[in-house]
């Protein structure tokens, strides 16, 4: 019986991880299990508004923004393309400073078609506030409150973006999370990195296949368990 239980419990968790969004900090996130090993939980999250997966665990160290390239563009579980997350440029310039929508300052744009990857991820799926709100007053309760599920993610941290920045190509944007805030600094400078890679890359079980699969647990248990009462019956008289 002990085995029928574990293979259940291995059935329900899988049947958790097939396409289910996550509810509250997580927003319209998917777990994703890229090891094959549903044991050890979900190693990215797919995000289906942007068509993008986000690798679980960031950097676990600063590193300049070659070194952060290099990073997030390793190989990882057989799959090549991962990469930093990047953003859309508005400006000529550059840089338009704004409170509200603009490519750097604070709640800025998160939008598909123009907006920052990274902007998306804190400000839509996980529900954190910026240091200063559309209309450039202070707000309680800014920063990265809500992490979900990630890893190594800091909270007083700037990220790296894969864009370089247009007009001092020594420079990249980048994205705050003490803060919310986006802008640009020097590649040189020691800063963490999270990777993504386009697409959903999980190999994820169909929902429905794997509740099929758990009722079928369940039929073969009660089976057994069927046959052994009507044996111990049959011993006993």
């Amino acid at each position: 019986m002990k085995f029928f239980k574990q293979a259940l419990a291995g059935a329900v968790f899988a049947l958790s991880l097939g396409g289910i969004a996550h509810a509250g900090p997580m927003g319209g996130l998917q777990a994703r299990d890229l090891d094959g090993n549903s044991a050890n939980g979900a190693e990215a999250y797919y995000d289906s508004t942007r068509n993008l997966t986000w690798l679980r665990a960031g950097s676990l160290s600063a590193m300049n923004w070659n070194d952060a390239k290099a990073w997030a563009e390793q190989d990882r579980f057989g799959l090549s393309g991962w990469r930093l997350p990047t953003m859309v440029d508005k400006g000529d310039d550059g840089f338009h400073f704004s409170f509200n929508g603009g490519d750097s300052g604070y709640n800025v744009d998160t939008s598909k078609a123009s907006g920052s990857e990274m902007a998306h991820l804190y400000y839509d799926l996980l529900g954190n506030h910026a240091y200063y709100s559309p209309s450039g007053l202070f707000q309680p309760g800014f920063g990265l409150q809500n992490v979900g599920d990630f890893l190594n993610m800091a909270q007083d941290g700037y990220y790296w973006s894969g864009l370089t920045y247009g007009p001092d190509t020594t420079g990249a944007w980048l994205f705050a999370m003490n803060d919310g805030g986006q802008g640009w600094t020097f590649k040189f400078a020691s800063y963490h990195a999270l990777a993504v890679i386009d697409g959903d890359v999980g190999a994820v079980p169909e929902p429905g296949t794997v509740a099929l699969a758990a009722l079928g647990l369940l039929a073969l248990a009660g089976s057994r368990r069927g046959r052994r009462q009507a044996g111990a019956s049959a011993t006993s008289q």
